[in-house]
């Protein structure tokens, strides 16, 4: 006899399970529904339903640490080094 589900297993952090559980509860729908629609839709149009991107937040965060990485260091090892550090223009 030919099985014709499949058990697709996966790993979700136990908050957003919960508060997508409570939305999908308040839909009338859970778990098992969302993910064979989520499957369809990706069978269908052959693209995943929503944009894996940064947020323009996220964009400027990645920006700022590239150039705070940018920005030479000094090591200061002694009390001299601190002097001349701050002597310096």
């Amino acid at each position: 006899m030919t099985q014709l589900n499949k058990r697709v297993q996966a790993n979700v952090n136990k908050k957003v399970a919960s508060q997508a559980e409570l939305v999908m509860d308040e839909l009338g729908l859970n778990p098992t529904v969302v993910i064979n629609a989520l499957y369809k839709k990706i069978a269908a149009t052959g693209e995943i339903p929503f944009s894996f991107k940064l947020t323009p937040e996220q964009m400027d965060d990645i920006k700022l640490h590239e150039a705070l990485e940018s920005i030479p260091t000094k090591k200061i090892r002694s009390k001299s080094d601190l002097k001349d550090f701050f002597d310096e223009e």
